[in-house]
């Protein structure tokens, strides 16, 4: 038994074989006064080899990489795999079940919680858990996300750069290795209490992607993400495939201060003008936004205020002040993008 706080599991992470179980956390609440949060847990071991953490449902909303990890447990057998490949579908479970984005327990964005704690409720909770037991036994992990039930995105790798250049550069393998047509690059700094920067701060090797979204598993999205996890387990000498795709040239995108929101200052009725993945020049028309209440009269133009490629659109058109209808962002040339990791320490 491993206890952390609330959260305890009999679990045996360790041992050869493949197997299914529980973290359990506990919460009290009227529901909850005599239950456990039951986080649904998989190993699949073979021989010595890397230990591969895969998780998923870190947001509930988030539908593609649950359904890959699904798969992936099913298909994938001890004998294939050299190493450990340790599975979470449903990081954090409350959501998931919810079909929301944070826990309906405690409001726990499990993305912004990082590395958690055991007395900050059960999404931290959780978080801390990861933090203290699972990311010390992986040699990497892959965290999937998607746009969720309010956007989508282009399907892409994403790539947090941090102080460690030497980590920055095999993380960038991992990237080119999962092969998504984009590879999204964002700074961190050690604050943001997402996954992928407690992972930099254990020089632990780590890679999330963004497949899709709008509520949906989009089969092309299932796709990418499915020989992408395969290339990875095969780039980390976890699995042999053959005949696996070859990845894509990912191309690399700006998710930080160079990137453009077109983002709504009025309530409206928007319709976008172009498509996810669309190239675009600076002047290119992005959306209208007509008036709600006002039949006939339109309240905004927007244009794309540099070049770049649609990287996010929004779902609802239905729009309050704020709202973001699409991201257009700048492509980095590999050559750029090597200048900065290689700063970075």
């Amino acid at each position: 038994m491993v206890t952390h706080g609330p959260v305890s599991t009999e679990f045996d992470f360790d041992s050869p074989g493949k197997r299914s179980g529980f973290i359990d956390v506990s919460h009290s609440s009227n529901e909850l006064s005599v239950s456990a949060i039951r986080v649904p847990v998989g190993v699949i071991a073979g021989g010595d080899g890397p230990t591969v953490l895969l998780t998923a449902g870190n947001h509930g909303d988030e539908y593609e990489g649950q359904v890959i990890l699904h798969r992936l447990m099913q298909v994938l057998t001890p004998d294939a795999v050299t190493g450990r490949v340790i599975l979470i579908p449903a990081l954090n479970t409350p959501a998931v079940t919810a079909r929301t984005r944070v826990s309906p327990l405690d409001g726990g964005n499990m993305n912004r919680i990082f590395p958690g704690g055991t007395a900050s409720g059960p999404t931290a909770a959780i978080a801390s858990f990861v933090d203290a037991h699972l990311l010390p036994r992986a040699d990497a992990v892959l965290d999937f996300h998607s746009g969720g039930t309010v956007a989508s995105y282009v399907d892409c790798g994403y790539l947090c750069l941090g102080p460690d250049a030497a980590l920055n550069a095999a993380n960038l393998e991992l990237a080119d290795a999962f092969g998504a047509p984009f590879t999204v690059i964002c700074p961190i700094d050690g604050t943001g209490g997402d996954f992928d920067t407690a992972a930099h701060m254990r020089g632990t090797r780590f890679l999330s992607c963004e497949l899709g979204g709008m509520g949906t598993v989009s089969l092309d999205s299932f796709e990418t993400g499915w020989n992408g996890t395969l290339r990875i387990l095969q780039h980390l000498g976890c699995v042999e495939t053959p005949d696996l795709p070859a990845p894509a040239t990912t191309r690399f995108i700006d998710a930080g201060s160079t990137a453009g929101f077109a983002t709504a200052a009025h309530h409206g009725l928007a319709k976008l003008h172009v498509r996810l993945g669309q190239e675009v020049e600076a002047g290119t028309p992005l959306a209208t936004l007509f008036d709600a209440h006002n039949f006939g009269e339109i309240r905004d133009e927007f244009t794309a205020g540099k070049a770049g490629v649609v990287s996010i659109v929004r779902r609802n058109p239905m729009v309050l002040p704020g709202d973001h209808l699409c991201l257009v962002s700048r492509e980095y040339q590999r050559s750029d993008l090597r200048a900065q990791y290689a700063h970075s320490a």
